[in-house]
């Protein structure tokens, strides 16, 4: 089906004493070369020459993704129809000299077969609608409207406000770009209404799930964190839900969330809890990263990586409050709360950059990855949600459970939330906890517990802190095995050393990753069973490793280790005190 989208926005932003006003007219003419044509027409702007540009990276999308590289056919003409000059002068702006009052850039980008195709267009701004820079780096201001016309038979959905049919509104161009405008013939709309508030479910794909169980769990999530956190800031929110073959993941928006999701996995349990959970937890971003956030991260520069220490709060406590939304609203049992936590604590420990990597130094390298990456790095979203456990349990421990980190959130709210600036980068944080913490009654800060395994590397206090809620860690430790220390994968029938972690058998004896081992004991190595052939030997014998490395055969002796890899488990402690017991009630269950 050959189909037409358009948009046009208005953008009225002060520029000495005239009006300025940019208009977008966004099309699909052929919707299976994925690309889109857009317009922008430019009034008003005085001056020898104006910048343009293209977002290099979305905000909740901690990567670059430099969108300018999928511009095509830029071409700048000024009202009369008489070419302009445009060239780029930085990777992602393009300068137009001389500039005229009145002036019109066109071109194609390239957006993706799962962006732009024959059953669906998702308009991205930050992947597709450049702006003009006013203060540099930043985009002019100003209100700008959308006015969407989409082929007959295709529905127009979006988060932002609709002023009349098909045309809708954003008070500035952050607004603008941060809310999809999903146009389709194959949308599947279910809603629902709580606490005046009104909630649309956006489904794009065939799928086998319930929908009436899924709308229940989606409302009971949003009952939940809308209750911690006092309410609705908007009067309609968007669920966009596009299906897939693979897992779900999600990017947050101010009043709308797009959320993929396997579509044949109701079934399958561990799948659709994780669709559960990434539900809570883009949900919850709309309170904690779209109006709470680290003070870089708004008003927005498009042009170059946002450093920040604070992501295991914006993302890692997200993850946490989508846990704790999920089990306090009935969703999760309690079983499914502890198994999560337990996962996640024995991803982190089993991680060997634990040991070299603090919760603040792996927020701040999301942007500029190590290459050492599988033995250097840890997941801010799993620290982070271990830390918010064990800093809520910590904060109402101290305060008697009269405090906890719903008090901080909503303290943070009420003190940072969007429009006024964002938390301090150091400390900012931290002073939101102690300050929380203080009003409960509680003495002394929490510097001890930030500087260690914040900003620290001290191991974790799992049990006395889940002590506090009565619970254990248990661990516990599988047969033993013996090992070369390293991690192997099997490649055309080769076994290759994957990784080698910075201690252990393989990283004493040099083994490097991309070795390709191919006899041990002077026998030659099947993958299959080289795990069997290991395990023959006892521990802390010297094996001969054959291996080649380039164009070299080398023979590396290497002592083998013993390995008992541990699995971990959070369970409730029958011996538990009744004010254990008690505060543990009230953390897991939402206050009455």
């Amino acid at each position: 089906m050959r189909s037409i989208v358009s948009c046009v926005l208005f953008v009225l932003a002060p520029l000495v004493a005239h009006a300025q006003t940019v208009s977008y007219t966004v099309s699909v003419p052929k919707p299976t070369s994925s690309l889109l044509h857009v317009v922008m027409d430019i009034r008003g702007v005085q001056g020898a020459s104006a910048d343009i540009a293209m977002p290099a990276w979305s905000p909740g999308s901690y990567n670059l993704h430099w969108a300018a590289k999928n511009v095509e056919a830029l071409s700048v003409q000024d009202g009369s129809g008489r070419r302009l000059a445009a060239a780029m002068v930085d990777t992602s702006v393009w300068r137009i000299k001389p500039a005229a009052s009145s002036m019109r850039v066109s071109y194609d980008v390239y957006m993706g077969t799962a962006t732009v195709n024959d059953t669906h267009a998702s308009i991205i701004g930050t992947r597709s609608l450049m702006y003009l820079i006013g203060r540099t780096p930043y985009p002019a201001p100003g209100a700008l409207t959308v006015a969407v016309e989409a082929p007959s038979g295709w529905t127009i959905v979006t988060g932002l406000d609709e002023v009349r049919p098909g045309v809708f509104t954003a008070p500035d161009y952050d607004t603008l770009v941060d809310a999809p405008i999903e146009v389709s013939p194959n949308l599947e709309i279910l809603t629902f209404e709580h606490d005046k508030a009104t909630y649309q479910i956006v489904i794009h794909a065939r799928h086998n799930y319930d929908t009436a169980r899924l709308r229940e769990d989606v409302r009971k999530i949003v009952a939940e964190e809308a209750r911690l956190m006092g309410g609705a800031p908007y009067k309609r929110y968007v669920f966009f839900f596009h299906g897939t073959n693979g897992g779900s993941g999600g990017l947050e928006h101010l009043n709308s969330t797009s959320i993929s999701f396997g579509r044949y996995s109701q079934d399958n349990v561990d799948a659709y809890h994780r669709f559960q959970f990434v539900i809570a937890h883009e949900f919850f971003h709309l309170w904690n990263v779209k109006r709470i956030r680290p003070e870089i991260l708004g008003p927005f520069d498009y042009s170059r990586p946002q450093h920040t220490r604070n992501l295991y709060v914006s993302e890692g406590m997200t993850s946490y409050y989508a846990a704790l939304a999920l089990v306090r609203s009935g969703v999760w049992d309690r079983q499914t709360f502890y198994n999560d936590l337990a996962t996640n604590i024995q991803e982190l420990q089993t991680q060997p950059g634990h040991l070299v990597t603090s919760a603040e130094m792996s927020s701040w390298l999301t942007w500029n990855r190590p290459d050492d990456s599988s033995n250097v790095t840890i997941s801010y979203y799993t620290k982070g949600q271990i830390l918010g456990t064990l800093l809520d349990l910590e904060v109402r421990g101290r305060t008697a459970n009269r405090k906890s980190m719903d008090d901080v959130f909503r303290q943070l709210l009420a003190e940072h939330g969007l429009p006024k600036p964002g938390f301090a980068e150091d400390g900012g944080f931290r002073a939101a906890v102690e300050k929380t913490a203080a009003t409960g009654g509680a003495s002394g800060d929490f510097g001890d517990f930030f500087a260690r395994h914040v900003s620290g590397l001290d191991e974790l206090p799992y049990s006395d802190m889940l002590g506090r809620a009565g619970l254990t860690l248990e661990i516990t430790r599988a047969p033993a095995v013996r090992s070369i220390g390293v991690t192997t994968r099997t490649d055309a029938d080769r076994l290759l050393v994957d990784s080698v972690p910075p201690s252990g058998a393989g990283y004493d004896a040099g083994l490097m990753p991309g070795d390709i081992i191919i006899a041990l004991d002077e026998e030659r190595v099947m993958p299959a069973t080289f795990a069997a052939r290991l395990n023959d030997r006892r521990s802390g014998t010297i094996v001969k490793l054959q291996v080649m490395r380039g164009d070299r055969l080398l023979t590396v002796p290497v002592t083998l280790q013993e390995d008992r890899k541990p699995t971990y488990k959070v369970v409730e402690d029958p011996n538990a005190t009744a004010a254990a017991r008690a505060l543990r009630d009230s953390w897991l269950r939402p206050v009455q």
